[in-house]
């Protein structure tokens, strides 16, 4: 489906303290492996000093991944989540099979690796393979027991997003389970693998029309994304005339304010924005439309908006 609208930022509120250190200290010698005392088990980690290493690390393991804890100086909650996570058997156990790897966003590798992976705050856990297709994160502060459950979820949907390549690579003239493999690759971050599928199956005259509109959906975009302004409008424009799904409707909509501010006409973008909340004032989108154009009026956003469910 379409993208949410891109140039909103979502900003994570930091407490001040020191950056965390480059590596955990290493092990005691009498440490117990997988021992459940703090500070035991998670100190025999290793962890991966940059991404090159870390992608070679994770290439020598067995369907190998990367963990990136995403930091930045003076983050007091990076050193937070640091205390809580990493010296615990949950830790541990986590990266059996995964290297782990501190990326410190105010540096140079940083900064590009939390930008490719779309980074809105520290810190942020991100399991990657080292392609970087994303399999998943956790952001922002939260408990231990918050942090396993959020990969214990985000391990199931990884363990999901395996089952589709498997029924696609057992049926690849299955258009659904195209559909459903590409969908994952746009959302986990695996865009170019995504566009071919995608094109693939919007040129099939066979292809259902509303899986055709879903497509469509994507495929604009990716081209709005990648520079493709007049494909992308073609795209955006038969969307919001013919599209069955009113929330597809909406998107292709919105999304034609994005084509407008990546033209740079600024105030034609805050028209269709204007539009849209006429048009659609109880929108589940009402709020973040009303957010952008508030930005392009150059309005400060509120404080701690609450978000509408999506």
């Amino acid at each position: 489906m379409l993208a949410l609208l891109t140039l909103l930022p979502l900003i994570l509120a930091q407490q001040p303290a020191s950056p965390p250190a480059a590596t955990p200290a290493p092990a005691p010698a009498s440490a117990a492996t997988g021992s459940a005392l703090p500070g035991e088990a998670g100190l025999e980690v290793l962890w991966a000093r940059t991404l090159s290493e870390a992608i070679e690390g994770a290439k020598r393991l067995k369907d190998g991944r990367i963990l990136i804890l995403f930091v930045e100086p003076n983050c007091g909650q990076c050193d937070r989540m640091e205390a809580l996570v990493v010296p615990s058997t949950s830790f541990y156990a986590f990266t059996r099979d995964k290297v782990p790897l501190y990326e410190d966003v105010s540096t140079p590798e940083g900064k590009d690796l939390a930008r490719q992976m779309k980074v809105r705050g520290a810190p942020t856990w991100i399991v990657v393979t080292p392609d970087l297709l994303e399999c998943g994160r956790q952001e922002g502060p939260t408990t231990q027991q918050g942090w396993v459950n959020a990969f214990i979820e985000a391990e199931r949907g990884w363990a999901g997003y395996k089952r589709a390549v498997a029924a696609e690579t057992e049926n690849p003239g299955n258009a659904p389970a195209v559909y459903e493999v590409a969908r994952q690759l746009f959302q986990r971050g695996g865009r170019e693998q995504a566009e071919t599928r995608f094109r693939r199956l919007v040129a099939d005259p066979n292809l259902a029309p509303e899986l055709k509109e879903q497509v469509n959906g994507y495929l604009a975009s990716i081209d709005l994304d990648a520079g493709r302004l007049d494909e992308a409008t073609k795209r955006l424009d038969t969307l919001s005339a013919t599209a069955q799904d009113p929330a597809l409707k909406q998107r292709a909509e919105l999304r034609r304010a994005d084509v407008e501010i990546a033209r740079g006409r600024k105030d034609l973008a805050t028209w269709r924005l204007k539009e849209f909340l006429k048009a659609h004032p109880d929108s589940p989108l009402a709020a973040e439309t009303q957010a952008l154009l508030d930005a392009l009026q150059g309005k400060a956003p509120a404080a701690n908006p609450a978000p509408k469910e999506r």
